[in-house]
């Protein structure tokens, strides 16, 4: 009797399991079968700014879908010969300027293959890096995971697709829409250059000539306007107007006056040097250049020169020899003593 109990209860359990499992199962199904069949993937990537104001150059980004690894499939199957897209290179274009601080986003569809068979096929999508100076490319590839089942009236195949962002060669975070898939970034920024005038005979209203003088020493190609304003009128420096690695403009700046170059790419070196104003070229003393980035290469940290002339002196003729001065002083108090001596022998003479 006990045993008959025993296996009663065996049997109810596995019964009651096996209808869990049922449910678990049927659940799961109905769940997948929600899931939309898709033709193709659409990514997203970004362009920013990393410092505001600035104007980026006008880029393409070129990006290339190779095999990666396929599972489930055909016996017959393998990452050499699965089916891959028709167009495995694409291309996101972006005029001078669009970059934004916030990001500018845009797409690009990748239109999938037709399969022969079921299978779990992986591709990688690489954005290829470029060599524009200031332009951070995106070194992080991304992994197309595309699901191959059979559709419900058996007589093909529908395809699922996850999209993968890999972090790290053992880090992947899934994406979902409307993430970026690729981001990059365009880093520039200013270089004000300030005169500054000292000393009791600094001329206030005199210009000074500046050369400012910019170097790209970074092997990476230069596509970036710089722009600055001077004699209220705006000035450009094209990428076209370098000479090699290098690029020198000569301005005019008096006292309290500055003039700022905008846009320089990060990686840019600068010197700022001025004509000789001292001795018998104008008696001022040797410029200090001040520099608030001793580097004197542009990056996201704060960029200024400043030059100060000085031109002071304590010899200041005013009309009266001061070695003589003592003497000057009792002379002049002797005539007074005189006058008033004589003004008083008069009164008693009158008198």
């Amino acid at each position: 009797m006990k045993k008959t109990k025993k296996l009663l209860a065996c049997l109810i359990a596995a019964a009651t399991m096996f209808t869990m499992g049922s449910t678990a199962f049927a659940a799961e199904t109905a769940e997948a079968e929600t899931k939309t069949p898709v033709d193709s993937v659409t990514l997203t990537k970004s362009y920013k700014l990393e410092v505001a104001d600035m104007k980026s150059p006008a880029e393409t980004f070129n990006y290339i879908v190779t095999a990666a690894n396929v599972t489930d499939a055909a016996s017959n199957t393998t990452k050499d010969n699965m089916p891959m897209p028709k167009v495995v290179a694409y291309t996101t274009e972006y005029t001078e300027g669009e970059a934004t601080v916030e990001g500018k986003e845009k797409t690009f569809t990748i239109e999938l293959p037709n399969y022969n068979s079921v299978g779990i096929y992986y591709y990688t999508v690489a954005e290829t890096k470029g060599n524009t100076l200031g332009v951070t490319y995106d070194e992080k590839t991304v992994t197309l995971k595309v699901t191959v089942v059979n559709n419900k009236s058996g007589d093909g195949f529908d395809r699922y697709v996850t999209v993968y962002k890999n972090i790290s060669s053992n880090e992947s975070r899934k994406l979902t829409e409307g993430q970026n898939a690729f981001e990059n970034t365009y880093s520039a920024n200013s270089l004000p250059v300030k005169k500054v005038v000292t000393g009791n005979l600094g001329d206030k209203n005199k210009f000074f000539t500046v050369t400012v003088t910019l170097k790209n020493n970074t092997g990476k190609t230069m596509s970036s306007d710089i722009s600055y304003t001077a004699g209220g009128k705006e000035n450009t420096i094209k990428a076209s107007d370098w000479d090699g690695t290098t690029v020198t403009k000569n301005i005019q700046l008096k006292n309290d006056q500055t003039i700022t170059f905008t846009n320089l790419p990060f990686g840019v070196e600068y010197a700022v040097t001025e004509a000789d104003y001292t001795g018998n070229n104008g008696g001022y003393d040797a410029p200090k250049y001040e520099y608030k980035n001793n580097d004197k290469k542009i990056s996201v940290a704060d960029q200024s020169v400043t030059i100060t002339n000085n031109k002071n002196s304590d010899k200041i003729d005013t009309g009266i020899n001061l070695t003589t001065l003592p003497y000057i002083l009792v002379f002049a108090g002797v005539i007074v003593i005189a006058g008033a001596a004589f003004i008083t022998r008069r009164r008693k003479y009158e008198d």
